[in-house]
């Protein structure tokens, strides 16, 4: 599993590299109080690497920011999320049991797109490293939670 742990760095560094920080910080704001995050790294350079931070507030405050990895600077897109959205992703990410999940088991090096996934909530955190097209049991349920809720966090490209 430690190997598997290590290969959440490099796609956890598409967010440094574009400005977002640490998804462990954002629950330090006090406008934060829940955030999930997919980095996405894309095996061939058909579509840039992108991070998507849905980001929940106190109330009904839902944020999702997209950011796509393009050349000469970086791609934002800012949406709103619906609260009811928001609640029926939360709940499928708990049925699909992300809080307690590994990383997908036999990954392949290299020749595939990885997804990073990212909750933190007050001071618990936790993520997962899977590859969205051979994921199977949970991991495939989280991928088709995310695809079918928040189609815009894993949408290829920036226009």
């Amino acid at each position: 599993m430690s190997s598997l742990s290590r290969r959440a760095d490099p796609i956890r560094l598409i967010a440094t590299r574009l400005g977002q920080g640490e998804l462990k910080q954002l629950t330090n704001e006090p406008t934060v109080s829940e955030a999930l995050r997919v980095s996405i790294h894309y095996h061939e350079e058909d579509a840039p690497n992108s991070v998507a931070t849905l980001r929940r507030g106190h109330g009904d405050d839902c944020q999702l920011q997209v950011v796509y990895d393009k050349v000469p600077k970086p791609v934002k897109f800012e949406f709103e999320v619906a609260l009811d959205t928001y609640r029926e992703l939360m709940k499928a990410i708990r049925q699909a049991k992300f809080d307690t999940l590994d990383d997908e088991e036999n990954l392949p090096y290299f020749g595939v797109d990885m997804w990073l996934i990212e909750r933190v909530a007050g001071s618990f955190y936790h993520d997962i490293v899977l590859c969205p097209t051979s994921a199977r049991g949970h991991h495939r349920e989280l991928v088709l939670a995310i695809k079918e809720l928040l189609p815009q966090s894993v949408r290829k490209g920036a226009g």
